[in-house]
Parts: structure tokens; C-alpha cells; sequence
């Protein structure tokens, strides 16, 4: 069996309906609207912070965002903390 391939959207400061897939009357999607006509979509999901910079770090580590060096917004390209560069290259052998 062929494994699936998966597409993780990240986007800030969108809330549940915001998207025309989901109900929106405001907004036009239809780019994403047709991923999710094509694809899984998920209704529930679980974000390590309320903020952008945490919840990346906790998505891409597996972390909680304390864990992985990232408590607050990253400004500028400022690097998280040495324990979480460490762990960057864990998917790097993954194909």
C-alpha cells in the first residue's frame, strides 16, 4: 500500500470559519476550498499556543513550545534556543 501523502496548512490569525469551505460568507477560498473537496478535511485540531512562533515550533518538534525553546513571537530571524536547533534535523533522513 502506498503511504498517503500529507499537507499540514499552517495560517495566522484565522479562526474556524474563515474560510468559505467552512461557512464563510466574507471571504473567497477557493484555492483551499478545493483541497478541501479533494482531500481529508479535518474539523478538530489542536494548537500548542495562541501564538504563531509556539505553535510552529510545537508542530515541527513535537514539543511543548517551552520544550522546544520558543515561548513567546519570534522577531527577525532570530534563532529559538540551541535545544531546538539540535532537534531540526530529526526529519532530515525521512523522505
Amino acid at each position: 500500500m502506498k503511504p498517503p501523502n500529507v499537507l499540514v496548512i499552517i495560517t495566522d490569525d484565522q479562526g474556524y470559519g474563515d474560510l468559505s469551505c467552512m461557512g464563510s460568507a466574507d471571504l473567497r477560498t477557493p484555492h483551499i476550498d478545493r483541497l478541501a473537496v479533494d482531500g481529508v478535511r479535518c474539523t478538530d485540531f489542536y494548537a500548542g499556543s495562541a501564538v504563531c512562533s509556539p505553535s510552529r515550533a510545537c508542530l515541527l518538534t513535537g514539543r511543548y513550545p517551552g520544550h522546544a525553546g520558543v515561548r513567546t513571537i519570534l522577531a527577525g530571524h532570530r534563532m529559538a534556543s540551541r535545544s531546538a536547533a539540535a532537534g531540526s534535523d530529526l526529519g532530515a533522513t525521512a523522505g
